[in-house]
């Protein structure tokens, strides 16, 4: 079964339709994931923030050490829980990520996230104001120009 076909049983299985008030939007672009996964090694601690139906983290938790999970839908870690059941190395927050000491809950850990675009920006203050020097993200374009736009 291929990231596609695994996320149409998935939103099948559970009845899920992306809550667009959460920005969710279920990424299952393969070469995408692999390309985002790509900073996470066998001895990391991985903060994946708005993992959604957990397509990103299958990918991370074969690669590094630990991965915690910060999902505000309470669906979604429910979803997250089974599915990773047989895992060790996860945890699960059901938090809103802006709300919380990253250096408390996942101190030296790299962020790795496809995130959630209504939220992008202060994601990204908040990971800066925590002092997170390792953050790979996948965020929309337009986003991107935004932060990339010369001031007048």
């Amino acid at each position: 079964m291929n990231i596609y076909q695994e996320t149409k049983y998935i939103m099948e299985k559970y009845n899920v339709i992306p809550n667009r008030n959460l920005g969710q939007n279920f990424l299952f672009n393969e070469d995408a994931l692999n390309k985002i996964a790509e900073g996470a090694y066998e001895n990391d601690t991985i903060l994946e923030i708005g993992p959604g139906l957990g397509t990103l983290t299958a990918i991370l938790l074969e690669k590094a050490k630990k991965v915690i999970c910060i999902e505000l839908d309470q669906n979604m870690c429910r979803i997250l829980k089974e599915r990773f059941i047989a895992y060790n190395n996860i945890e699960i927050i059901n938090e809103d990520i802006l709300k919380l000491d990253i250096n408390e809950i996942a101190p030296n850990a790299k962020v790795i996230a496809n995130l959630p675009y209504y939220i992008t920006t202060p994601i990204i203050s908040h990971l800066l104001k925590n002092n997170i020097k390792d953050i790979t993200v996948l965020i929309q374009k337009e986003v991107a120009e935004r932060i990339c736009a010369k001031t007048r």
